[in-house]
């Protein structure tokens, strides 16, 4: 009689269940997108960049005035 009496807790969300599985292939799709060795390629390029644009702005922080001298064009 005292095995009727106990109950298994039941999981929260099921295998077969269909948020569960949107949720993984969810998930899957982010993984395999930020593991792509193009992604990552394309990625530390674009850092690269920035971090070099930076540089150059804060080591010369007057070039917008150089450039500004250079781009004056003729009223019409």
């Amino acid at each position: 009689m005292k095995h009727l009496l106990t109950r298994e807790l039941e999981p929260t969300a099921k295998p077969e269940d269909r948020r569960f599985k949107t949720l993984q292939m969810t998930w899957d799709r982010i993984v395999a997108a930020t593991t792509n060795p193009n992604l990552i390629a394309v990625t530390l390029f674009c850092a690269i960049g920035l971090l070099i644009s930076l540089n150059l702005i804060l080591r010369f922080p007057d070039a917008g005035l150089f450039v500004e001298q250079y781009n004056v064009f003729p009223s019409p």
